[in-house]
């Protein structure tokens, strides 16, 4: 069992993301269990407070907020992602299950309507604004209707990616006494469908993108390819040609592939 959300005082995060920058690190995320509990260790501030504190230092690129509930993503949480100068427009929250049913049994706090009410609220103020998610297939008690449900959310947001994860019981947690276990032919049966499925969808994604330029901060190197990612989480790989983790560029994206986009330099910024 987790005991209360505790936080980090706001000046102690920036002390940490201060020596980062010292570093040479561009990107920062903004992440923890209940983050959006976050209130800065006494109760005076919240999460959209330490995103304009961070959104202040110099030398930072960009910023990131990971892992939330959609119930937590309030209009003050949405505007300082929104209006900050450095926060990206993506974000990862927590889906998972698509089914009102399943999510009650899980004991979340949010339905599906309002997960979609965040998700499209984001992107009515910025269409480029992606999504990451969690989803968990085979809880028990799970239909097919449940997982239809799912599929359904899927296609409606087209998740940049989808972190899929087999129910597996804990002991001592009440889903473990839970009847209406879930075969686990069946669970593998659609695990398998719903990750080709979120495959399919952020690939659809990606292709919204083919023909535009944007900026890509470089992380890792495969052979004589480097990938690095948009501000907004879509992959993207280009010849490594001089270039090093840690580069930022400005690419021409040309092409989508299974695996990501892939693009042009356009512009090298050290």
């Amino acid at each position: 069992m987790r005991g209360r959300s505790r936080s980090r005082k706001v000046s102690e995060v920036l002390q940490e993301i201060k020596g980062l920058i010292a570093n040479g690190y561009k990107e920062v995320v903004l992440t923890g269990i209940n983050i959006g509990d976050f209130d800065g260790g006494d109760g005076s501030s919240r999460l959209s407070d330490l995103i304009y504190e961070v959104d202040r230092l110099e030398g930072l690129q960009r910023i990131r907020v990971s892992s939330i509930d959609p119930d937590e993503v309030d209009e003050t949480l949405a505007d300082a992602i929104l209006n900050s100068k450095k926060t990206c427009p993506s974000m990862h929250v927590v889906l998972q299950s698509g089914s009102n049913v399943i999510l009650k049994r899980m004991n979340r706090k949010y339905t599906k309507q309002m997960f979609i009410e965040c998700v499209e609220r984001l992107k009515r103020a910025n269409p480029d604004f992606s999504f990451t998610t969690d989803v968990i297939v085979g809880f028990p008690g799970e239909t097919e209707r449940d997982f239809e449900d799912t599929m359904e959310l899927i296609e409606r947001v087209k998740f940049a990616k989808v972190h899929m994860f087999p129910y597996s019981a804990r002991p001592r947690t009440r889903a473990a006494l839970y009847p209406g276990r879930i075969d686990p032919v069946l669970m593998k049966e659609r695990k398998n469908k719903l990750l080709r499925f979120a495959e399919k969808m952020a690939f659809e994604l990606r292709e919204e993108f083919v023909g535009r330029e944007m900026r890509v901060l470089l992380e890792n190197t495969e052979g004589d390819m480097i990938s690095g990612h948009t501000e907004n989480f879509l992959r993207v790989e280009v010849p490594k040609e001089g270039l090093r983790p840690n580069d930022m560029v400005d690419v021409e994206l040309i092409e989508n592939t299974p695996a990501g986009l892939r693009g042009r330099v356009l512009c090298h910024h050290r």
